[in-house]
């Protein structure tokens, strides 16, 4: 089963650096930056090799990030409105400054909402990030943060 996942997160992982390569991007402008990400006691990426028959692919240590409902749900139209804008901005900011690698909503009405994949030099890090988030710190999301070994160029850039 893990290595069924394994390859599924392989696959995933090469699919969008092909795929977010050949799509244009549009330039706009970027958000006011979140405060910086604390210094970290691990400056450098992590790497793996893991080989497959023949083929031997170089891993990286990603942050895979899970937003699920949090417990603030009684907003008005207008802050969820406006809680959603600045979501969008930190979003675009993440990828902006290449923090981003990967983002996408779950389907359905369950409590997990999106996935984010971070490009970070260690867990703290990734938290830190995602933690300046404007809707994880009101609480519309709970997050879980863990580490996701993917192929070398999971990117969106």
């Amino acid at each position: 089963m893990q290595l069924r996942l394994l390859l599924f997160l392989l696959f995933l992982g090469i699919y969008t650096s092909v795929a977010a390569q050949l799509m244009p991007r549009s330039p706009v402008p970027a958000p006011s930056a979140p405060a910086p990400a604390p210094k970290t006691t691990t400056t450098q990426v992590q790497f793996m090799q893991m080989q497959m028959g023949d083929t031997i692919y170089l891993l990286k240590k990603y942050f895979l990030c899970l937003l699920r409902r949090g417990p603030v749900r009684n907003l008005s139209q207008k802050e969820l409105e406006t809680l959603s804008r600045y979501h969008q901005d930190h979003l675009k900011w993440l990828s902006d400054t290449k923090k981003l690698c990967m983002a996408g909503l779950m389907e359905g009405e369950g409590d997990m909402r999106e996935m984010l994949i971070l490009s970070a030099t260690s867990q703290e890090e990734a938290e830190h990030l995602i933690w300046q988030d404007p809707a994880v710190r009101a609480g519309r999301f709970t997050v879980e943060v863990m580490p996701w070994w993917g192929p070398v160029g999971s990117k969106l850039w």
